[in-house]
């Protein structure tokens, strides 16, 4: 639980809480939390696919993925990008194919 903790800390950056409501408090830890739990699933994802990436790797591989606007002159549209290759594999180890805005 420490470990858990700890990395909680480290990799999300759960900070000092400066919420004076306790329900403001309960639900910044219920986030931060839920992320965790994310990031544990994505790591055994991962593992299941033998990919060789830590969580940290993967949600950085995952942010070269991005929403883009563009225009075929005036019909405005918008697209997702297929991200690196490590995003590509990613996706298929957690079986996401359509990348629809």
């Amino acid at each position: 639980m420490e470990r858990a903790f700890r990395k909680l800390k480290d990799v999300l950056e759960l900070r000092p809480i400066y919420h004076h409501n306790p329900k403001r408090v309960r639900a910044h830890v219920f986030v931060a939390a839920l992320a965790f739990l994310l990031d544990r699933l994505l790591e055994k994802k991962l593992k299941a696919a033998n990919l060789p990436f830590s969580s940290e790797q993967a949600w950085a591989a995952l942010r070269t993925i991005h929403l883009v606007d563009f225009s075929f002159g005036s019909e405005k549209r918008r697209g997702v990008t297929a991200g690196n290759h490590q995003a590509r594999q990613i996706l298929s180890a957690l079986r996401i194919s359509a990348r629809e805005p």
